[in-house]
């Protein structure tokens, strides 16, 4: 190692600190010294902290070189990519990152919070809740972090690659948190510019909810957003104020793309200090985000029977066509992907089936979806959809201005996009 103004020296160098193999190391790298020189001076290198019996694989990056946190995971990644595939266990494929000594000691004490006897947790009724591809239920709890708001909020933990979450219920809610009653959102707010993504479980039956407070910034939360990002479930575990087991079942739904975009959009904001992420949660204790369904369009409805119920539709999606209500629907109503792709194609197709105007947005919108070649012919096509509406029977339901507004707004499609030439396609607009 080189030094200004010094004279070079050798350092010995741990890039990977197995605490099986040298245990006297785990000291070392907890208190910040397995770097440092003589005179005080600290290298920044990175290194793994290695424990196999408690299959623990991590990634140690110093503040200082934080800005080589994408290079380093790359190494890694390639490193053990290099490895026979059955050589490397899930706990090591899926490794955690942290920042400095104090981000390895906060992930390992999280950890240690988890672990308790086995008599701990017993089934109040019902068959074995202990499936094979799962750890038994006695091994875990939730963390001591959560008692203060064991009654109001949920625990989320994972054990052997798997996210558990632990809802405490009172004793006039045993019937909440059933699992045909039950679902499980992903949603994300702005807070000072943070992110935080917010795990919500709720019951429709009793409109019962528990939220968890996700940071981005943490390892451990962080590693909760990468599991739902690759697979959007969990197992659910019910038990009482008394730690009386009630019910365990595996819940999943179709949030996945949803996970993404709140963990992508993590990566580009600031990191928190501790002091403002507890303000920011409290606030979001205080004004918790909206559950259930808002008066949003995306919803798998059956075929509009009339153009007066398609233009219904029509107009509630065309209020929830910007961007920033479409982010509402998707992170913050945590709308499914599959569910808004599939309810904007039926609403699109319903309104060009009846010759309902759209925006231009919608326009280009119906192109994608092959309803027509180009926005020019998709204009001429609506044209005539609509005559045809028009001469059915009390004309589907329409009022007088509803048709004089969409002849109208027809009209001024037509003027925008100009006149298809194909046969009995044009925008004649004679009545």
């Amino acid at each position: 190692m080189f030094r200004q103004d010094r004279g070079p020296i050798e350092v010995e160098v741990y890039r990977v600190v197995n605490v099986a193999e040298n245990p006297e190391l785990r000291g070392a790298a907890l208190q910040g010294t397995l770097h440092r020189l003589d005179d005080g001076e600290v290298i920044d290198v990175p290194f793994i902290y290695h424990d196999p019996a408690a299959q623990r694989f991590v990634l140690v990056i110093p503040h200082a070189v934080r800005g080589r946190e994408l290079s380093e995971r790359a190494k890694l990644l390639d490193s053990l990519m290099k490895e026979h595939e059955e050589d490397v266990p899930d706990y090591v494929r899926h490794f955690v990152i942290v920042y400095g000594r104090h981000g390895l000691g906060r992930y390992l004490d999280h950890l240690e919070t988890m672990e308790v006897e086995v008599a701990e947790l017993e089934p109040l009724y019902g068959p074995p809740l202990d499936p094979p591809r799962y750890p038994p239920l006695g091994t875990l709890l939730p963390p001591a972090e959560f008692r203060a708001h064991a009654s109001t909020e949920l625990a989320p933990l994972i054990e052997d690659e798997e996210l558990w979450i632990f809802v405490q219920v009172g004793v006039d809610e045993h019937e909440a948190f059933e699992e045909a009653s039950s679902d499980l959102l992903i949603q994300l707010k702005m807070v000072h510019q943070m992110a935080i993504g917010i795990l919500a479980l709720t019951d429709r039956q009793t409109n019962a909810v528990r939220r968890a407070y996700l940071n981005p910034q943490r390892s451990a939360d962080r590693r909760i957003l990468e599991l739902l990002r690759r697979d959007f479930h969990a197992r659910v575990v019910v038990y009482t104020d008394h730690r009386t087991l009630l019910r365990s079942f595996r819940l999943e739904a179709p949030r996945a793309a949803t996970a993404k975009m709140i963990f992508d959009r993590s990566e580009l904001a600031p990191e928190a200090p501790a002091g403002l992420w507890e303000e920011a949660v409290g606030a979001c204790r205080l004004m918790p985000l909206p559950i259930g369904r808002a008066d949003h369009p995306f919803a798998l409805e059956d075929v509009a029977s009339s153009a007066a119920e398609a233009l219904e539709r029509l107009e509630r999606l065309e209020a929830w066509s910007s961007p920033d209500k479409i982010e509402e629907a998707l992170l913050v109503i945590s709308v499914p992907m599959t569910v808004f792709e599939l309810s904007l194609r039926r609403l699109v197709s319903d309104a060009v089936g009846f010759g309902m105007a759209m925006s231009n947005e919608l326009l280009y919108q119906a192109v994608g979806f092959g309803l027509a070649p180009d926005v020019q012919r998709l204009v001429a096509v609506l044209e005539q959809n609509f005559q045809q509406t028009l001469s059915a029977a009390s004309e589907h339901g329409l009022s007088d201005s509803q048709i004089q507004a969409n002849r109208k707004a027809l009209a001024e499609l037509c003027q925008i996009h100009g006149t298809s030439t194909a046969t009995g396609l044009s925008c004649t607009m004679d009545h």
